[in-house]
């Protein structure tokens, strides 16, 4: 009579890939960790994704507190055959920070919160920190920073692994580029530094992919001086109720944007406004407010437009609180849940104008009337990301990238997401382009199919993706719906290859568990409750 044991018990059981195991089980491998079950009294809390339109039930939660206990935890999750995810910051789109699908064991590593800044330059960072916290710590020891999202309380791990855009981009790069080496535990357990000249394949797979290969514990940074002198910027456009006069001011912006020096960071931010378009330009100038009032003003006089805010600061760690919204770089707590749904859509090429037409026709007819909150924000790449770093110096696939779109809808007041709100944000990318072909894996979207989303997010880079993938994690241990799948070990690119996957016990090898599925897991708690299975700022 298993069925009337597992429900009478006091013993949480789950099943995984029809094997059963127990709480205790989970245990025995988890002996002396910080661990959150179903049915615990912080769990609801601890599980609680960032996107509330999301509820996944992990198998454990695991605070750990150093790397030996991540290497502890992984070893766990691989002899029972259960899929093992990693936390930073908590903001992923889809939720994988939690798994993505039900019976994960989540690494929350916001414990692991070291930061050291050496003196050559660099710094390493645990990816407990957030970006906040690791700015603000940079500033106050000796007026250092890096490039980075305007989010405050967006990890360090997940912003860095696929890529790391902000506001200092186009002088510097992505965060993943100022990027020197890792340290990260493997799924045999052990932990590995990566770097150009160390595993160096791996590095590169980190580099855009990291959570699919292992749990980063550290990021080493090459830092910079921070900028001198920063203006703070918006710019008010009119609102736009036909299509034609919204193509005029997006042409014009693509137009400007073409030629910019890349001292100026910027985005084309808009949404509903009163039955039209509502558009703001913002962003920074990366030189004195006299040169950057010069540099703008005949694109304002062009759009009919006014300069709002144009503060300049010497103080950078206040531009990035200026980019919040003034939110505080460090605040106790996560960020608070919003019900959304988002896309986004890469382009390397000016959109044409019949397409912006077709699109602003759909955005004041049909999105302006919908029953959700939405914004579209049209980020300015280029500058640095592409003129500083090879197309082959990681495995972010968007070196190219002219503009990255982001398309964001959400519920009022987090109620439950409308029925429609999913086709609406689809409609605001596919009036666009009708088959997208890239898109940014930082603003993840679980309803992509499997051939879209490893054609838009790594395009050319998957067949090494996933033969790195085979070298390091052959069982899939980090798996969740959208991880690097595990390929032909010969995809590797022999020469770039670092040196053979060993940890710092000398295994050279994952363990050779079974490879795990997609995580069909059933619960069942004392309750007789039954439950059935089947993460506007920039970053």
């Amino acid at each position: 009579m298993l069925v009337h044991s597992l429900f009478y018990s006091s013993t949480l059981f789950f099943f995984v890939n029809a094997r059963l195991f127990s709480r205790a089980d989970v245990n025995s491998c988890l002996t002396g960790l910080n661990v959150t079950y179903p049915g615990d009294p912080a769990f609801q809390s601890e599980s609680q994704a960032f996107n509330a339109r999301l509820s996944y039930i992990p198998a454990a939660i695991v605070l750990p507190s150093s790397v030996q206990d991540v290497e502890k935890l992984v070893s766990c999750g691989a002899s029972l055959n259960v899929s093992v995810v990693a936390r930073s910051g908590g903001h992923s789109y889809a939720a994988y920070g939690l798994g993505g699908q039900n019976g994960s064991l989540v690494a929350d590593l916001s414990q692991l919160k070291d930061i050291t800044l050496n003196g050559d330059g660099t710094v390493v960072v645990q990816t407990g920190n957030r970006l906040g916290e690791l700015a603000s710590y940079l500033w106050n020891n000796g007026q250092r920073a890096l490039p980075h999202g305007t989010c405050p309380k967006v990890g360090t791990g997940g912003h860095t692994s696929y890529g790391g855009y902000g506001p200092y981009s186009r002088m510097a790069g992505l965060l993943m580029d100022r990027v020197v080496g890792a340290q990260v535990v493997l799924a045999n357990g052990t932990t590995v530094t990566a770097s150009n000249t160390t595993n160096s394949n791996l590095f590169w797979a980190l580099k855009g992919a990291a959570p699919s290969f292992g749990i980063v514990t550290s990021w080493t940074y090459s830092t910079l001086s921070a900028p001198p002198t920063t203006v703070f910027f918006t710019i008010n456009l009119p609102r736009y109720t036909t299509s034609d006069s919204f193509t005029s001011a997006f042409t014009a912006y693509q137009s400007f944007a073409r030629n910019a020096p890349k001292e100026i960071a910027m985005a084309f931010s808009f949404g509903a406004n009163n039955g039209g378009l509502g558009v703001q330009l913002l962003g920074n100038y990366f030189g004195s407010k006299a040169d950057f009032t010069a540099l703008v003003n005949p694109l304002v006089q062009q759009l009919g437009a006014s300069i709002g805010t144009a503060d300049e600061y010497t103080d950078w760690t206040k531009v990035l609180v200026a980019n919040a919204y003034g939110e505080a770089l460090v605040t106790a707590g996560p960020s608070p849940p919003n019900t959304f749904f988002a896309k986004s859509l890469v382009t390397t090429d000016n959109l044409d104008d019949a397409s912006v037409k077709r699109w602003a026709d759909y955005l004041i007819n049909t999105a302006a009337r919908a029953d959700i909150n939405w914004f579209i924000q049209a980020d300015l790449y280029g500058g640095a990301i592409s003129s500083d770093y090879t197309a082959d110096s990681s495995s972010f696939a968007h070196r190219n990238a002219f503009l990255v779109i982001q398309f964001y809808g959400s519920s009022t007041n987090n109620a439950p997401y409308p029925s429609d709100g999913i086709d609406i944000v689809n409609g605001m990318v596919t009036s666009l382009q009708s088959n997208p072909s890239a898109a940014y894996p930082n603003y993840i979207d679980p309803t992509l199919s499997p051939d879209q989303w490893q054609a838009q997010y790594f395009d050319g880079n998957m067949q090494r993706l996933s033969g790195i993938k085979a070298l390091y994690d052959p069982n899939n241990v980090f798996n969740f719906p959208q991880s690097i799948p595990v390929g032909d070990r010969s995809n590797v690119n022999a020469s770039s290859s670092g040196p053979s996957p060993t940890g710092t016990n000398g295994s050279s090898t994952p363990n050779s568990a079974p490879r795990r599925g997609a995580g069909m897991v059933s619960f069942l708690f004392t309750s007789l409750a039954l439950v059935l299975i089947s993460d506007s700022c920039v970053f």
